[in-house]
């Protein structure tokens, strides 16, 4: 590519700290304690929310819908996830007394869709894997055609699965919903999926101005008790002049520095990480500080703690470790294009 004047996009992700944590309308400060008491309170209603919705959608009708890609109508279902949930007539339901602004609904929508897609594939492989398997061998026979094919690891995977339900239903077709249950998603906010009433972003000098509304108190009653607070960053030297604004809004996120992976994420070319800060309340995480690759910090466990991913084009060097988050992280993606 650097050969023929071309250059190629390439991801990176920077970690960072909120310093500083203001009440939007009266300016008052907010202590950063506080700050994660609430923004942990955001994350409980949209994981409560999603976890309800994930488990009513727990069938077979969810994923002939996904893989068919289109509603009742037969119209091709939309990219985004929580306008394909609105058409689908999929609604998260809340604890009763409780108020949640439409835009916190359609980052639990958006997420919900974007697992259930994400898993609309394991099912149709499973479907595919079971027609072939025999239960007296315990093998899978080999494909016919090129749409039956699925990795081979894949399908080591799912072997347990079938024969341990083959036994009760030899000749049966299984379902995803069949082998296993509803997933477990990690406590995150996508807020790419709302838009400026519940987030924005700004940029003042070298400082990153992050607006969101969080909620005042663990089950909010009306509008009066969600209040919007300005989070403020310091930009790292190296992003100082970059169309920050442009980028997608955070991700608010919950995962614990775990190394075994969990939900799919979708990622793009230039994401920075924020942290949110340890509290007492059981939030853990280290020092978000940047560090530039290909040297990543560890943790007491040994595993690498992602805080730089990658250069933005091929002239640049890096690497492409997994990602292991501290609990707590606000991210941010630029929409590649």
């Amino acid at each position: 590519m650097a050969d023929t004047g071309f250059t190629a996009l390439r991801q990176f992700s920077f970690t960072t700290r909120p310093y500083l944590a203001v009440d939007d309308e009266t300016g008052a400060p907010i202590g950063l304690d506080d700050l994660d008491v609430r923004v942990g309170w955001l994350l409980d209603l949209i994981s409560g929310a999603e976890a309800q919705l994930l488990s009513r959608l727990w069938q077979p009708a969810t994923f002939d819908v996904l893989a068919a890609g289109c509603d009742r109508q037969g119209r091709k279902l939309p990219m985004q996830g929580h306008v394909a949930a609105a058409r689908l007539g999929w609604t998260p339901h809340y604890p009763d007394g409780v108020y949640v602004p439409s835009r916190v609904t359609r980052v639990v929508t958006a997420q919900a869709v974007g697992t259930l897609r994400a898993l609309a594939y394991r099912d149709t492989a499973i479907i595919a894997l079971s027609a072939r398997f025999d239960p007296a061998t315990g093998r899978i026979a080999a494909p016919t055609t090129a749409a039956e094919y699925v990795p081979s690891g894949f399908a080591r995977g799912v072997v347990r699965q079938l024969a341990a339900h083959a036994r009760g239903a030899a000749d049966a077709r299984l379902r995803i919903t069949d082998v296993q249950g509803p997933p477990q998603t990690s406590a995150m906010a996508r807020l790419s999926a709302a838009d400026r009433q519940l987030a924005q972003l700004a940029v003042t000098g070298h400082e990153l101005v992050l607006t969101v509304k969080l909620p005042t108190c663990p089950a909010p009653a009306g509008r009066a008790q969600w209040r919007s607070v300005r989070l403020s960053a310091t930009i790292p030297e190296h992003l100082h002049g970059r169309a920050v604004t442009d980028w997608h809004l955070p991700t608010l996120s919950s995962t614990a520095g775990d190394c075994s992976g969990g939900a799919p994420r979708p990622r793009s070319s230039q994401q920075p990480t924020w942290n949110r800060p340890p509290s007492r309340s059981g939030w853990t995480g280290p020092r978000p500080l940047w560090v530039p690759p290909p040297s990543p910090p560890k943790t007491p466990t040994g595993c690498p703690r992602i805080t730089g991913v990658g250069p933005t084009t091929t002239a640049g060097s890096g690497s492409n470790w997994p990602a292991c988050r501290p609990r707590g992280s606000y991210s941010m993606a630029r929409r590649p294009g």
